[in-house]
């Protein structure tokens, strides 16, 4: 046969051969790669498993999945605090934040953000049905290791009565004067209003108080109790990863912890100990790199809570949605799926662990520890209100960028209002409605800045005393100068560390829509100087980035450097709510 038969046959052969393989992946190819058919479900979850919840998504879309005699669903995963979806639920879902689309299904990490929906008369927002627990975790007491073991651990059960005694006893030196350069008793606690390790803390302390009896909420001696507790509080963050992350980092870097203790689900030291402590599964290692000072998970001794991780659907889901929701859910509760959530620190639904588990949280591998009684929604919601005068107070000093670029559009680039509008004036009735919500007995003073650095409006005093004034101050500032964001930043942390009150949460807020333009003081000189070593004896700096010519970057930098947060509003209706957000850490 000539040369170019023998071609001719080899290209025949080749094109039916890719033929095939494309037939063959048309006939195969995953049903909701490539159907536009599919019903949309979007999914919010609880921030520790939101990484695996979209993981599993992901692996759902692919499968080629069917319900209903051949319906295929598609679905979004987002996460989001449950406390901060509670409310986005209640007021009819707007979130300005993130822009997140309103779910069909709300995976939070406890049914108690249900009972609280109920108890404010939104519970019909939420379908009714049976409980559907897609894992469960017990709330405890993460510590270092060394710190743990200088409390007798594991041979003494540790509980919220011995976090009380540390207090009272003057703090680690009380242990044994080697642990004296640990400071104060630390306690990281998120916000119980945005964040159910937070809300379960507050509960099992209520329930150490009363002995089991929320009868005796309101009583002088659980007051007390509760007081004690909540003396010890760094500050009230709204994820318990952002401890998390700062203590990861610094194992290595730092001779000592810089916080004695956190209160969060066992399944996040599980990941802390095994290269995930933000929870992401991509970061999650088999082997990790050992630890100077692995987390223990302490089961307090008085009784802990499981937190249940349900699967709810709401009431706005079409009945389409519905049937999608029900077949994402079985998909979840399948062997396969059920492997991951324990391949992440998780227990089963029913609350069993396995010696994995055990070995890698440090803990009972059961959970055999007094589970305690759950309170009712009337219940919680008269904790949450008792909180806000148990809570270690704040003393803030707010400090805001008074250049010249205030008095700008908050965005140069569109025209439509309130984009319009003055930085200034936009920021004006946010302080205003924040000062409103600040306790009266918080403490609260006013610094602003511009070319030759901070001058202050408004000494630190009581709220109660001061909020009047300052509002009418807010009222009638006027913007000029440069940017001395940095030499501002080293002055206001100088000030708070003069003036250091061990009793409450000593702060400083930073707002700026800029970067720094003025000389002098320099990005390495002012890190420096905000370095926070220990919790008990340093100034956290929140910052807040206002519009999109902030640079987010060094406030960044400065937060972690001060072990505190940091928050941004790149949308004036996001204004007050970045407000809200920094607040609640008080």
């Amino acid at each position: 046969m000539r040369r170019s038969g023998w071609l001719s046959l080899a290209f025949g052969a080749l094109v039916g051969t890719l033929v095939i393989i494309l037939l063959a992946t048309v006939v195969t190819a995953p049903s909701n790669a490539l159907r536009t058919d599919c019903v949309r479900l979007v999914t919010s979850s609880s921030t520790e498993k939101g990484d695996l919840i979209r993981e599993l998504a992901e692996r759902y879309n692919n499968t080629g999945r069917t319900f209903d005699g051949g319906r295929c669903a598609k679905v979004e995963a987002y996460k989001k605090t449950s406390g901060a979806t509670l409310d986005l639920i209640v007021d009819g879902w707007n979130d300005i934040d993130e822009g997140q689309p309103e779910p069909q299904v709300w995976l939070p990490s406890s049914s108690l953000w249900l009972d609280l929906l109920r108890q404010r008369g939104k519970g019909g927002l939420i379908e009714s049905g049976p409980k559907t627990s897609l894992a469960t975790s017990p709330m405890v007491i993460a510590m270092p290791k060394p710190m743990a073991t200088a409390m007798d651990w594991p041979h003494k059960t540790i509980g919220w009565n011995d976090v009380l005694q540390m207090n009272q006893k003057g703090g680690w030196a009380s242990t044994d004067a080697a642990n004296a350069q640990w400071g104060s008793f630390t306690l990281g606690k998120d916000n119980p209003r945005r964040s159910t390790s937070g809300l379960a803390a507050t509960i099992a302390t209520y329930f150490a108080a009363t002995g089991g009896d929320y009868g005796k909420i309101g009583t002088a001696d659980a007051v007390r109790f509760v007081r004690g507790i909540e003396a010890s509080v760094a500050y009230y963050s709204d994820d318990s990863v952002a401890f998390l992350k700062t203590l990861y980092e610094e194992d290595r870097k730092k001779p000592t912890p810089y916080i004695s203790a956190m209160a969060m689900q066992e399944q996040m030291v599980y990941l802390y100990n095994h290269g995930a402590p933000t929870g992401d599964p991509k970061q999650l290692k088999d082997k990790p790199e050992p630890l100077n000072r692995p987390l223990v998970a302490v089961h307090p001794s008085e009784g802990t809570m499981l937190i249940d991780h349900p699967f709810l659907t709401t009431a706005k889901a079409s009945p389409e949605q519905h049937a999608a929701a029900k077949d994402f859910y079985d998909f979840l509760r399948e062997t396969e799926q059920q492997e991951r959530f324990r391949d992440l620190g998780f227990r089963d639904p029913e609350g069993r662990g396995n010696p994995k588990l055990a070995e890698g949280a440090h803990t009972a591998e059961t959970g055999d520890s007094r589970l305690i009684e759950l309170p009712t929604g009337e219940q919680i919601q008269k904790m949450l209100d008792g909180w806000e005068y148990t809570q270690r107070r704040g003393r803030i000093l707010l400090v805001l960028d008074l250049s010249g670029s205030m008095s700008e559009p908050f965005d140069k680039n569109r025209k439509d209002k309130p984009y319009s509008e003055s930085r200034i004036n936009l920021l004006k009735p946010a302080i205003r409605t924040q000062l409103d919500y600040l306790h009266p007995e918080d403490e609260v003073g006013l610094w602003t800045f511009s070319t030759n650095g901070p001058e202050e409006k408004m000494p630190i005093g009581k709220v109660k005393d001061v909020r009047g004034p300052m509002i009418d101050l807010v009222e009638n500032l006027r913007p000029d100068g440069e940017t001395a964001l940095y030499r501002s930043v080293v002055e206001a942390n100088a000030k708070m560390r003069r003036e250091f009150d061990p009793n409450v949460i000593n702060a400083v807020v930073v707002l700026t829509d800029g970067e720094n333009t003025a000389a002098g003081t320099t990005k390495e000189q002012m890190l420096q100087d905000v370095d926070a070593e220990r919790l008990d004896n340093s100034v956290r700096i929140f910052t807040m980035a206002y519009g999109a010519q902030a640079d987010s970057r060094v406030l960044d930098e400065i937060a972690q450097k001060s072990k505190a947060r940091s928050y941004k509003a790149v949308d004036p209706q996001g204004i007050t709510k970045m407000f809200v957000n920094v607040f609640s850490n008080f």
